[in-house]
């Protein structure tokens, strides 16, 4: 049993190479293009998303659903192209960070600048309710349009680092070009049918806009209607009150009771005057009534 492990681990250990190798390779070539994959796919549902013309409510979530979820797939390629690039020492570990560092080459600098913008673009989409929240909200959607920097640099990045571009991949990338050129003509399009419409309601509020009064017009309305009325009397005007002590403010006299000066017989009033009838008497019996 012990002579078997010596003779089997040298064949695993092999087996173990060779699918670590061809893991590698594989990641190698098609890791950049995943994230260009990924990074496509943000770019086109983030301005998807911001439709009104096409898509539902509904679907407007679904796709802001799967712009987030493409951001997260696109970091994580991101990360695993630069970790097998600098492990197979195709670059330095500064130049990840850093373009322009280490010798590195225009092709790989323009890597690194659009690995850059994609974090800082993933970073805004992360903290987007603190931007809300603050007095410049302008400043996320000023850092969250780098994604339409970050994508074409990407593309070139693609284009001209590393091994010469297959046919496949050339129809690919003009994929990836259509696809954006029809979310930003969806995204124009939107944007000019809101413009259109905000210009309507400002028309629309304009025609119901009362006109604006001059002096000298309210002047000549005042002047004619002060005027007197033609063909018709004299307008009577209420009388002022009496100023207090005058003959006119006095209180009129009372009626006095009868007998009293100035007073007179008490009138009754008519239903006082009716006669009352007369009680009814029985007669007794043998009373000769």
């Amino acid at each position: 049993m012990s002579s078997v492990v010596p003779l089997a681990d040298p064949a695993i250990g092999a087996a173990s190479a060779g699918v670590a190798g061809r893991l590698m390779a594989f990641l190698d070539c098609f890791a950049g293009v995943f994230t260009l994959l990924s990074l496509t796919a943000v770019v086109a549902c983030g301005l998807a998303a911001t439709d009104r013309l096409v898509l539902t409510p509904r679907l407007r979530v679904a796709v802001q659903s799967v712009h987030r979820a493409s951001a997260v797939a696109a970091l994580g390629f991101l990360a695993t192209h630069i970790t097998v690039k600098v492990v197979e020492r195709h670059a330095a570990p500064q130049t990840a960070v850093a373009p322009f560092t280490g010798g590195a080459a225009l092709a790989v600098s323009l890597g690194t600048i659009a690995a850059d913008l994609l974090v800082l673009v993933t970073a805004t989409g992360v903290l987007r309710g603190r931007f809300a929240g603050s007095r410049r909200p302008w400043l996320w959607r000023a850092l969250h349009a780098t994604a339409y920097v970050c994508w074409p640099i990407s593309l070139a990045h693609g284009l001209t680092a590393g091994r010469e571009a297959r046919p496949w991949v050339l129809w690919g990338y003009g994929l990836f070009a259509a696809l954006v050129a029809l979310a930003l003509l969806v995204r124009a399009l939107s944007c000019l049918g809101r413009h259109q419409n905000l210009s309507r309601r400002r028309r629309g509020a304009k025609a119901y806009r009362p006109a604006a009064v001059h002096p000298a017009a309210l002047a000549a309305l005042s002047t004619r209607s002060a005027r007197p009325v033609t063909g018709g009397g004299p307008i009577a005007r209420a009388a002022r009150p009496a100023a207090p002590g005058t003959a006119a403010h006095r209180p009129a006299p009372r009626a006095g009771l009868p007998g009293q000066p100035g007073g007179g017989p008490i009138t009754r009033p008519r239903h006082a005057a009716r006669a009352v009838p007369a009680p009814l008497h029985l007669a007794r019996p043998g009373s000769g009534e």
